[in-house]
């Protein structure tokens, strides 16, 4: 790493002074005397044209119009000057213009639309939204995919996460309802992809200490679009090896109000509960002028609401220990656990943005966006052990213990996920310098209020017969239905709280200027972050153990539902009795604290102190870069340098020989580390529509937080042990990206891609099975799983992308109106860890494809979907054959809508179709994991437009 660091340190101070040197030679070209021309760039009908080409006629001096359609053309010659305008699904157009030195000329764009030969096929808001995305994507200096709000809305999804599975190279974890919560892209960890508002990071709140935010919590209806950058340049934070995610806000386009109004219902088809969404934007443009005609003034406000009743049915068999039973090493699943889970879910969004032109080179945005995702949760639990050394596999194949035991158990919870973004940023220009500036505020918090209320049965005879099954059941007691088997048992108050804060400061200046006739700008920023992110549990929590009578605490005095549900898991098993959660709680309620209760102080104590962690990353970064446009060719060169500061605090817990607490000692650990990044991206124009792109970039991840915190957490229900490890280091990577990409002049696209990263000190989750032997008192969890973050070695990994958008208007008759959307991503891994070589790198799945098929003609549009996510690694064990993997999964989807009039429109959607569950598996497919079944679910409703 030190001689990594020290060429990175010399290549950088090279570039540095190339940059210089370039930079003084062409100080005479900023003096020389130009102008300014400002404008915008829109439809006949007035809509807004993001990405639209702007430049000079016979030059190659000129810019993309940003996501309000705006241009600014700086230090432009004095005299008449020609320029021209290129926007795909339009007209290409010419003015000319009379620029005086010193001043700034406005010059507004009203396009026509290209005969794209759609016949009788209608363009949709869906063909709006895909033109202007492509055209954002066709002028970025960088590998990315942008998606925009009217794209998104073409797939039934209703948050981020969902809608960013549709794209190459990205996959998605769940949650607990089958909604897409959590990304990776192209194959690595995802704390190596970073999630951004308007630019700049928000915070996970995950319980794991996760940095990766859930954004199952983000409703895509208060966005306007979302960029997916896989090269970063020097301007863009370094921490970032995957890529970035960038969602941005929307502001007002228009002097005409533009309402946007979305009232749904829908079916859930697993809990038969009917659920309900609203979405409303509204925006408009203020106090136009000569010098602004498209108003000085913007105001643009969003509103989302979406409530269902939802849930899932899970089986888990997260412990499987090695025997020999007289036929060779065999894995057997000791603890087996039944979900029945029902949950109410609210997710409420809303942003709004104010935009002011104080002058024609001076503007000032400010936005505010909050979400909110809230759960109330009830959970019912069945779970039988049967511990290794006490099984007996006899001549029939049956796995027999005569000292089993069964719990039953109900939780009931609250959870509120929050996540709240401030951004104000302006720009100006003095002379031919810009200048920009933002303070960026994100504040995210997870609150978690939950009890989990427990009954045990004394030893009971269990038997297995099929270990090899999703579905294992074990038999020979009737611990589904017996009430009077059970006793109330230990309960546990796990009330936590993970708060994440971001304050970021930025400052950039450009200037443009000329080597001969090329045009070309040079680039430097600055920028502070501060990120605080803290987990603990409140006062509240408690650990309690019921101490009365057998008879007094026996499960027949607290049954509920005889059978919770008789098709539980698509109907390959049930679950039988559950506990009335009424009855428990206030059973307890009315007795903590007695001798039927006593609180636990020790359990109690442990339980909150392990959970405690505060970590605070102060981040100082600065870069340079420049850019030139040789014709055809674009070169971008540059480097970063970030110095990070951490300052992490935990707690270590001593306990006795019997595993009580004794003591708890705060820990803490500091570090601070300096990562140098060089940026070296090419584009190649072939021709109008097609290009090639290159970069080498050099990039870093930081560990998550819970990972580097000096502590321990001991999870007693659970029987898991997690440790932090402070010793943990930054994954460096080295980025090669090769990538070619064909427009197609009905708004498609053709592109495909290969990239490369060498990934040193990749950090990976690992669980093992404790012996007893592995750190001080570790023999009082033996056979508890044991958590940890590890740094791999090394790991490379490869991949190939290849895309294809196509409006196939070529076809005959009603044909034209058929569209195909077809992604497909290759990865291939191979990593070094520290107990194992050559294994392939946690997250990275071999294959991951998207398929859409719709059909468009004149106000009617159906289309289906097909998303694949390929098998890949979640935890990492001693070897193979403890490796938790994450099965392949097929999701179809499908809607529909027809334009009843120019403003008003049904739809309707259906999502997993093919019931697909999520999967997990512990090294072999026939030993299961998890399991988690969601079914299928849609809705139907109007939209109305003005």
């Amino acid at each position: 790493m030190k001689k990594l660091l020290k060429n990175c340190c010399a290549l950088t101070g090279g570039m540095l002074a190339a940059l210089w040197i370039v930079f003084s030679l062409t100080l005479p070209a900023f003096a020389q005397g130009g102008g300014n021309v400002k404008g915008q760039v829109m439809g006949t009908n007035g809509e807004i044209l993001p990405g639209a080409s702007v430049f000079l006629k016979g030059t190659t001096f000129g810019v993309a119009t940003d996501l309000s359609g705006n241009y600014t053309l700086l230090n432009v010659p004095a005299g008449v000057q020609t320029v021209s305008i290129n926007y795909m699904g339009f007209q290409p157009d010419e003015k000319e213009i009379t620029v005086v030195a010193g001043k700034t000329v406005f010059l507004n764009i009203n396009m026509k639309a290209a005969n794209l030969n759609l016949g009788e096929v209608t363009v949709t808001a869906n063909q709006e939204g895909q033109r202007k995305a492509l055209n954002q994507q066709r002028n970025s200096d960088n590998i990315k995919q942008v998606i925009s709000a009217d794209l998104m809305g073409r797939f039934p999804d209703l948050n981020v996460a969902e809608s960013l599975q549709r794209l190459p190279g990205v996959t998605i974890g769940r949650n607990s309802s089958g909604e897409g919560a959590t990304v990776q892209m192209r194959g690595t960890p995802g704390n190596f992809t970073t999630i951004n508002v308007n630019g700049e990071q928000i915070m996970g709140t995950q319980e794991d200490g996760s940095r990766n935010a859930q954004l199952d919590v983000i409703p895509i209806n208060v966005l306007s679009s979302m960029e997916v950058v896989k090269t970063l340049t020097p301007d863009l934070d370094g921490d970032a090896i995957a890529g970035v995610i960038n969602m941005k806000t929307p502001t007002a386009t228009s002097l005409r109000t533009k309402l946007s109004v979305d009232l749904g219902a829908g079916y859930n088809n697993l809990r038969s509960n009917l659920n309900g969404i609203g979405n409303i934007s509204l925006g408009k443009r203020f106090l136009a002028d000569d010098k602004n005609p498209n108003g000085k003034l913007g105001v643009m406000a969003t509103g989302s609401y979406f409530r269902t009743k939802n849930g899932y049915d899970e089986i888990r068999s997260q412990v499987w220990e090695a025997n020999d039973y007289g036929k060779g090493r065999i894995y057997f699943p000791t603890d087996i656990r039944l979900l029945y889970v029902e949950n109410q879910r609210t997710r409420t969004g809303t942003s709004a943005t104010i935009d002011y032109n104080f002058s024609p080179t001076t503007s000032i945005v400010a936005n505010v966006m909050y979400s909110n995702h809230n759960n109330e949760l009830t959970r019912y639990r069945k779970r039988t052990r049967m511990q290794t050394a006490r099984n007996v596999l006899n001549e029939q194949g049956e796995y027999t213990n005569s000292r089993g035991r069964g719990y039953n158990e109900i939780k009931s919870a609250t959870e509120d996920n929050s996540n709240l973004n401030f951004n104000i940023q302006g720009e100006t220009v003095i002379g031919t310098v810009k200048l920009d500036a933002g303070l960026f505020m994100n504040e995210s918090e997870f609150v978690n209020k939950s009890g989990i209320y427990n009954f045990i049965t004394g030893n009971i005879p269990l038997s297995i017969s099929d270990i090899s099954t999703d579905y294992l059941s074990a038999y020979g007691t009737d611990w589904k239905n017996n009430a009077s088997l059970y006793t109330y048992n230990t309960v546990e108050r796990d009330w936590w709280t993970t708060n994440g804060k971001n304050f970021t400061a930025r400052l950039n200046a450009s200037v443009p200027y000329k080597i001969g006739n090329n045009t070309a700008f040079f680039k430097a920023g600055a920028k502070l972050k501060s990120m605080h992110n803290k987990r603990f549990r409140p006062d509240e929590t408690i650990v309690t153990t019921y101490a009365g009578t057998a008879a007094a605490g026996n499960l027949a005095n607290f049954s509920g539902n005889p059978e919770i549900s008789s098709d539980l898991l698509d109907g390959n098993t049930n679950f039988g009795l559950g506990v009335d959660k009424d009855k428990t709680i206030d059973f307890l309620n009315a007795n903590l604290g007695t001798s039927l209760f006593p609180i636990n102080a020790g359990a109690t104590r442990n339980s909150i102190d392990s959970y405690y962690y505060d970590a605070v990353e102060t981040v100082l970064s600065g870069y340079v870069m420049n850019r030139i446009q040789f014709n055809k060719l674009m070169f971008l060169m540059g480097a970063r340098i970030e110095q990070t500061k951490v300052d992490y605090k935990g707690n270590i817990i001593e306990t006795n020989a019997d595993g009580n607490w004794v003591s708890t000692s705060p820990n803490r650990k500091k570090n601070d580390y300096i990562k140098v990044l060089p940026n070296i991206q090419f584009k190649y124009d072939l021709d109008k529509s097609s290009l090639i792109r290159a970069a080498l970039t050099y990039g870093y991840s930081r560990p998550n937080f819970v990972d580097l915190v000096p502590g321990r957490v001991i999870s007693i229900l659970s029987e898991t042990i997690t440790d932090g490890n402070p010793e943990l280091k930054p994954a460096f990577a080295t980025n090669v990206d090769l990538m070619y990409e064909k427009y197609l002049n009905n708004l498609g696209i053709i592109s495909g891609g290969v990239f490369y990263k060498k990934i040193n000190k990749f950090q990976y989750n690992s669980v093992f099975a404790l012996a007893g032997n592995e750190f001080e008192g570790a023999q009082r969890y033996t056979g508890w799983r044991w958590f940890r973050t590890l740094n791999g070695d090394n790991a490379n990994v490869y991949g190939v992308e290849l895309n294809v958008q196509a409006n196939l208007t070529f076809l005959p008759g009603i044909l034209k109106g058929l569209s195909v959307l077809a992604n497909y991503t290759y990865t291939h891994s191979s990593a070094d860890a520290q107990f194992r070589k050559d294994l392939r790198l946690p997250g990275q799945a071999d294959h991951t494809a998207n398929g859409s098929l719709s059909f468009n003609h004149k106000k009617f549009t159906i289309q289906g979907n097909l998303n694949y996510n390929g098998a890949y690694t979640v935890l990492l064990g001693d070897q193979d054959a403890t490796d938790v993997i994450r099965h392949q999964r097929i999701q179809v989807d499908a809607n529909a809508s027809y334009r009843v009039t120019d403003r008003i429109s049904i739809y309707a959607e259906a999502q997993n179709l093919t019931k697909a569950p999520q999967t997990d598996y512990f090294g072999e497919r026939e030993r299961i994991y998890q399991k988690q079944f969601y079914s299928f679910w849609g809705r139907a409703g109007v939209k109305f437009r003005l």
